[in-house]
């Protein structure tokens, strides 16, 4: 295994870690509803669902900044090199939200960092896709992003009335961050 499949390794497990995280906390926390939670929520609960959201997505954090040397070493144009700037972000606001539970004052700037650095990556590393020819990649990495974007719009434009907590676009966006994430893994493993 080389440097760059290591990296490509690491940035796996820390999505792995995340949902790990997430999932295993709202199965021990009978109380939540997908409905009408913000997973922060978990964060702030009594019971066992308390560190395992807190400890895992600051672990996610830091163990997805791994990911990093990879994303940069296999860059094919600067773009691709710029679009680490928010996936570096997008971590330090991940173990932010797992450092600074809701009830804290640097939660909100933090999730809120998380998720639009969510979106600026991909958005970004398509643009870089788009420069270098690759159009069908970097047309998909956006729409992604755009798809992220869209659906906290319908969220909070349609969906809010049925759905008032925040648990089901942050899932939304988090999962397609962390597609991107492996998607992109898998292309660059062999690179």
């Amino acid at each position: 295994m080389n440097t760059t499949q290591r990296s490509v390794a690491v940035g796996v497990v820390g999505v792995l870690v995340s949902f790990l995280a997430i999932l295993t906390a709202v199965g021990t926390a009978s109380w939540f509803s997908w409905a009408d939670n913000a997973l922060s929520d978990l964060g702030v609960s009594a019971g066992v669902a308390r560190p395992i959201f807190n400890y895992g997505l600051t672990a996610t954090g830091v163990i997805a900044l791994g990911f990093v040397p990879a994303l940069w070493r296999t860059a094919d144009h600067l773009a691709h090199r710029v679009a680490v700037v928010p996936f570096v972000i997008a971590m330090v606001g991940v173990a932010g939200v797992g450092l600074f539970p809701s009830d804290q004052p640097l939660h909100a700037p933090a999730a809120i960092t998380a998720y639009l650095a969510f979106m600026t990556t991909p958005t970004v590393y398509g643009v870089g896709d788009l420069l270098v020819g690759a159009r069908r990649r970097g047309v998909a990495t956006i729409a992604s992003a755009l798809a992220h974007l869209g659906f906290w719009v319908v969220w909070a434009t349609q969906l809010q009335a049925t759905l008032p907590g925040l648990a089901v676009p942050e899932f939304v966006g988090s999962t397609l961050f962390n597609a991107w994430v492996c998607y992109t893994a898998t292309r660059l493993w062999d690179r």
